[in-house]
């Protein structure tokens, strides 16, 4: 980068600007794979849902059951065999900045520093001269400070994925969708990030779609959370989680959420590859 940032370049611009409502409809979704032996694999059948920002809503499931496949779907990456996905009204044909992807693993850039990641993005759309003044804040709300020009290799992997958090919301998306992004990291550090997304979430006012194998995962982060069936995916039920922030996942509410969720789990006959903890 040409110019060293300062953190109090622009300090009257917020971090977030507010993206309004906007509403995710995917209705009676199929969706088909190849498999390595190039034969058509039933991956989703006749999926709906409906997500009005802001509002963080889980996805569980066994592996294997389309998830992810979906999120490629909402984010634009991949097209339906059958049904349609909108966001505000208009269908959804590829990528769009206002619909932004955080996946398994941080998928970094390794021969960039943190800081050119962060900035990648504003740069692929001709937004860097606009808000690069996003950089040094974000690097101080994700605790990066002092690792600016470090590359991909010389970061943990906590590290690794607080960067990639700060690459997807420096664009202000108003939908993120997460594919399991924390699943890779010890039990600790994926408690402290886990609060880092809800801090983001609630200041950006985004919505979020959160896939992820772990039931206190999805009850401590979510709002709501879907259920699928063993592939293909299919939705079996869902359970709106009425708890206040900041959760504790101790106490018998959140406990019983975690119950009704594997019970709904053991009906549809999924659960393999689920976690009930943390971790």
């Amino acid at each position: 980068m040409s110019k060293k940032l300062a953190v109090d370049d622009r300090p009257e611009a917020p971090l977030f600007e507010p993206t309004g409502t906007h509403v995710l409809k995917a209705e009676h979704v199929t969706q088909t794979f190849l498999d390595d032996s190039g034969n058509e694999t039933w991956a989703i059948d006749d999926f709906s849902l409906t997500v009005s920002g802001p509002e963080v809503v889980g996805i569980i499931g066994p592996s294997g059951c389309g998830k992810s496949s979906f999120l490629r779907l909402v984010v634009g990456l991949d097209q339906p065999l059958a049904g349609t996905i909108t966001f505000d009204g208009e269908p959804v044909n590829g990528p769009d900045v206002r619909r932004a992807m955080v996946f398994q693993n941080a998928n970094l850039f390794e021969w960039l520093t943190v800081e050119e990641n962060i900035a990648f993005g504003l740069k692929a759309n001709h937004l860097y001269a606009e808000m690069s003044y996003k950089i040094p804040r974000l690097i101080k709300m994700m605790q990066l400070e002092g690792f600016e020009n470090a590359y991909v290799p010389q970061i943990s992997g906590g590290m690794a994925s607080r960067c990639a958090l700060a690459r997807t919301f420096v664009l202000n998306p108003a939908l993120v969708c997460f594919d399991e992004p924390l699943s890779a990291l010890d039990a600790f550090t994926r408690a402290a990030l886990q609060d880092q997304i809800l801090m983001m979430q609630q200041q950006a006012h985004t919505s979020m779609v959160l896939v992820t194998h772990d039931i206190e995962e999805a009850v401590y982060l979510c709002d709501r959370v879907v259920v699928m069936s063993p592939r293909p995916g299919r939705k079996i039920g869902e359970l709106a989680i009425d708890l206040p922030h900041p959760r504790d996942r101790v106490s018998e509410e959140f406990v019983e959420y975690r119950r009704q969720l594997l019970d709904l789990l053991h009906q549809g006959g999924g659960q393999r590859g689920i976690s009930a903890s943390r971790g």
